[in-house]
């Protein structure tokens, strides 16, 4: 029996079964739970994304899938419904830092820690989330509803987190083994992680939460603060070959197109849908200024409906340049004269190997003062950071979101 070999007229059976017999008992008969993170969307009406997949199995081969069978995420039942042609929203759990430190405190009692302690003050106004004692250790642990995915704020995490382990060791804990810790419910590629534990700093992330809620017999706890991507035995294939192709492709003009090619097939993987599949090198009118490809933009909800209202993208403008150096002003010029508020929109995507060089993070900077244009730069770091979100089911446009934020907060 093939997972995922189900047709669009097999998938129509199983939600005119789920409307006849209602949710409940349809849940029930199938053994399924209850949608966390993903609906399916179908004229005007929500549906269990994993259960209206798994049921269709049993028009098109010889019996409904298992919930245990197969992932109700992007790993198998959104992707099989979005290939068909059907609506499904969700993608990002839907709660407050809050609530996931309070998991947390759940998580550590309930795994042997002890003198497990919540909002903890250690000086003024300095509180740490969270306070415990493990095998002669003191953990002071920051707790992040959204994981930093630059630079910039995983820095601004060490350096919180490590100033309330100064304080911790002048109060009350000075005795004590420390270990520092940024718990967040995401996924951080090697690079980031790197960085953190370079700085002396434990990561937890969706993975090391999600092992250790299962051992705990708290996974429909974790389940509210991750997508079920978290609890298959591995990331999706496609994302892992991705980020293969792109860590084995040599920086320089021998393998220009070929970088083009790649990137095309990175952004259509990471953004598409929402965003349509990418216009190959399109020329403007007065055929001068090409654009390695654009992406039409038509979302009608979250982070891309956001970037074509802000930043009047109806397309979003992407160019890739296989450079051994950073970029310079020259290619941000360039890209800028692609975007017109009447045209492609204000928005542009630049993907390149490695940082932007000072003249071109200054042009960036006067793009944006003097013409509204918004112009992000992916380097390789970020775009696996991307495809890391992507193959654990995250969004993948968090990483521009956050750049473009930190950008903007420091004009």
């Amino acid at each position: 029996m093939r997972r995922g070999a189900i047709t669009r007229q097999s998938i129509l059976k199983a939600i005119a079964e789920y409307d006849e017999l209602g949710r409940e008992a349809f849940l029930s008969k199938y053994g399924y739970s209850k949608a966390r993170t993903y609906v399916l969307v179908h004229e005007g009406r929500e549906y269990d994304t994993k259960a209206i997949a798994g049921v269709a199995h049993k028009w098109d081969q010889e019996r409904a899938l298992k919930p245990a069978e197969f992932s109700g995420g992007k790993a198998h039942a959104v992707t099989w419904l979005e290939r068909l042609g059907f609506q499904v929203q969700g993608g990002v759990p839907d709660f407050s830092e809050l609530e996931f430190t309070h998991f947390l405190v759940q998580l550590l009692n309930k795994t042997g820690h002890r003198n497990v302690s919540q909002d903890v003050l250690l000086g003024p106004g300095a509180r740490a989330d969270i306070v415990a004692e493990s095998q002669g250790a003191v953990l002071i642990i920051e707790v992040k509803r959204v994981s930093p995915q630059t630079n910039l704020r995983i820095e601004d995490a060490v350096k919180q987190v490590k100033h309330y382990g100064s304080l911790a060791r002048a109060a009350q804990y000075g005795d004590h083994r420390q270990r520092l810790v940024v718990a967040a419910p995401g996924i951080l590629a090697n690079k980031s992680a790197e960085l953190l534990a370079k700085r002396g700093v434990e990561i937890w992330d969706g993975t090391w939460i999600a092992a250790r809620s299962v051992a705990a017999g708290l996974q429909d706890e974790a389940s509210k603060f991750l997508t079920p991507e978290y609890f298959d035995a591995a990331p999706q294939s496609e994302a892992l070959d991705l980020t293969d192709k792109l860590m084995q492709m040599p920086a320089g003009r021998g393998s220009w197109s070929a970088y083009q090619r790649l990137c095309r097939d990175i952004a259509e993987y990471l953004f598409c849908p929402p965003l349509k599949s990418p216009v190959w090198e399109s020329l403007d009118d007065a055929e001068m200024n090409r654009r390695d490809f654009i992406l039409p933009n038509y979302a009608e909800d979250g982070f891309w409906k956001f970037i074509r209202d802000k930043y009047s993208a109806g397309y979003v403008v992407t160019d890739a340049k296989n450079y051994t150096r950073g970029i310079e002003k020259q290619e941000i010029i360039k890209v800028a004269n692609y975007l017109s508020r009447h045209g492609t929109g204000l928005f542009a995507l630049i993907m390149t190997r490695v940082d932007p060089q000072e003249s071109a993070v200054h042009a960036i900077k006067n793009q944006w003062m003097q013409h509204d244009r918004m112009i992000v730069t992916l380097t390789d770091a970020d775009i696996v950071q991307m495809l890391t979100d992507k193959s654990f089911g995250n969004d993948p446009s968090e990483v521009i979101r956050q750049k473009i934020e930190d950008f903007r907060l420091g004009v």
